[in-house]
């Protein structure tokens, strides 16, 4: 179903770009993730876990209604867990290809968009008391969707903030039950070089 997906994604992203007027840019920001779970138990102890994101981006003018948003971004996930009183910390970083179709709202640069995401994992931590140790048994992949807003000034300055809601379950252990996904409210700014062309 993974390789579904991304098949058709591509295949959607290489007829529609070839006609389309296209802005690059960079983007830094801020993630407030946290990591979901199928046992209600083990939900109440999780919390959230700050983190950045920075990459670049491109924008593909599709119409003069609806944009193309792609880039390739660093960005840190993972989730806080209440251990008899301390913090343990599932850092999760992933190299975050996002798929986003924006629908710009009239023309003051106001948009609102939607599409998957596909995250490769970069790195895997648990940090507990100052201590950093390797996390086994995490996906290599994580397929989302992204929802989000968006305001663009003087199509240069790129103001976003979204929702990624995972759909695939971060946990690779054959002996696992439950379900973990990743959730994270992301908001950056990004910077355009040019103008379409």
């Amino acid at each position: 179903m993974k390789k579904l997906f991304t098949i058709l994604t591509v295949v959607a992203l290489t007829t529609t770009v070839s006609f389309a007027q296209v802005q690059f840019g960079i983007k830094a920001g801020f993630n407030n993730s946290a990591v979901g779970s199928s046992d209600s138990d083990m939900n109440e102890a999780i919390s959230s876990k700050s983190g950045m994101q920075f990459g670049g981006v491109a924008m593909f003018e599709l119409s003069d209604a609806v944009q193309l948003r792609t880039g390739a971004l660093y960005s840190q996930k993972g989730a806080t867990l209440d251990f008899l009183g301390a913090d343990l910390i599932y850092a999760l970083d992933y190299l975050e290809v996002p798929v986003d179709f924006a629908f710009m709202l009239g023309d003051g640069g106001f948009a609102l968009s939607t599409g998957p995401y596909f995250a490769f994992l970069m790195s895997s931590k648990l940090k507990f008391d100052g201590e950093s140790d390797d996390m086994e048994d995490i996906s290599a992949m994580d397929i989302g969707l992204n929802f989000g807003a968006s305001y663009l000034i003087n199509e240069q300055i790129l103001i976003d903030a979204r929702y990624g809601m995972g759909l695939t379950n971060i946990s690779s252990a054959s002996d696992e039950d439950e379900t973990f996904l990743n959730g994270a409210l992301q908001i950056s700014v990004g910077y355009l070089f040019g103008g379409g062309y």
